[in-house]
């Protein structure tokens, strides 16, 4: 990624402070301000920087100044150094106090059911002082005119005041009761088979553009405004539906459906905005779930590489909203 050719030698913790000030406040006067400095020390400091790596880290915009894709992996880094920093003084009873608050986040309610639940617990065991506030919703929460610090969605972000972390690749596909007749049937055809779909809540996202393109709508006898509930509905063979991977891995009653186009592949993010990724308590929620989601990479994207059957395009993308 970066152009030199060798590592870049003394890594030091003032530079990587530096730019995740300018990272924070968007522009070299607002990094001066946090950071305690003048504007001509920061921007002194953000050139030697990037002269040490033969990369820009910025670019200047109307907006202010936004990371390049080198930036973005450096700002990355700095995040997950303070979040350890802050955790280290706080186990060494050092500098900052006990980690306080209240925690704001939205969700789906697969991914808070079958993931972020236990996260939660032990979130709360490190952290007990910090108060969690979860909005379960299928709908994509706007965190610019919302009360709310951090969203988890299956979607990238977009806006350029957002500062979002990549968790997993995440596999939905068509599964079905393990005694479906679709299991027998040769040729598979999707058509030929009961559907569960999903009311009008659902109808813009993934989900439903799915059974729109392979004409199943017309199929669907059962609709739910919930993923979780449209999975119990195909846990109890009321028919064919969209099932995450990680779902299915702890539900022995179901099977995927032997199709490789009989899928949605997205990503799964944790998301807030950067002005709130400046608060010691954000920075270590994102630090504690990209440590919660590593080891689970596997269980979560099950079926997104080495398909036998090629993906159509139109079917790569967000699951919900």
């Amino acid at each position: 990624m970066f152009k030199n050719e060798q590592n870049p030698r003394n890594w030091n913790w003032d530079d990587l402070r530096t730019v995740l000030a300018v990272a924070d406040s968007g522009s070299l006067s607002g990094a001066a301000r946090l950071l305690g400095s003048s504007h001509p020390t920061v921007f002194r400091k953000i050139r030697k920087f990037e002269k040490r790596l033969n990369s820009e880290l910025f670019e200047k915009s109307a907006t202010g100044y936004l990371p390049t894709n080198a930036g973005e992996i450096v700002i990355e880094t700095a995040r997950r150094l303070a979040a350890e920093v802050d955790e280290l003084n706080h186990q060494l009873g050092l500098g900052s106090p006990p980690m306080s608050g209240t925690l704001r986040l939205t969700c789906s309610d697969t991914v808070y059911t079958y993931l972020l639940a236990p996260m939660l617990s032990d979130f709360r065991q490190r952290y007990p002082d910090v108060i969690l506030d979860v909005l379960v919703s299928n709908e994509m929460i706007n965190l610019l005119h919302q009360d709310i610090d951090v969203a988890i969605r299956s979607a990238r972000r977009s806006e350029q005041s957002l500062h979002g972390v990549k968790l997993a690749d995440v596999n939905i596909a068509a599964h079905a009761h393990k005694d479906h007749p679709v299991f027998k049937q040769h040729p598979l055809r999707l058509t030929a088979h009961d559907w569960v779909g999903y009311d009008e809540n659902l109808m813009m996202t993934g989900l439903a553009r799915f059974l729109r393109d392979h004409e199943l709508e017309r199929c669907v006898v059962f609709r739910a405004n919930s993923l979780t509930v449209a999975c119990e509905a195909i846990r109890n063979n009321i028919g064919l539906g969209l099932m995450p991977s990680y779902v299915a891995a702890v539900v022995p009653e179901v099977r995927r459906v032997p199709l490789a186009y009989a899928q949605i592949i997205s990503e799964l993010w944790v998301v807030s905005t950067r002005a709130q990724q400046k608060k010691p308590l954000i920075r270590t929620f994102f630090a504690f779930l990209e440590e919660q989601f590593a080891p689970l990479q596997e269980l979560i994207s099950a079926g997104v590489v080495n398909l036998p059957e090629p993906v159509p395009d139109k079917l790569i993308g967000p699951i919900l909203g």
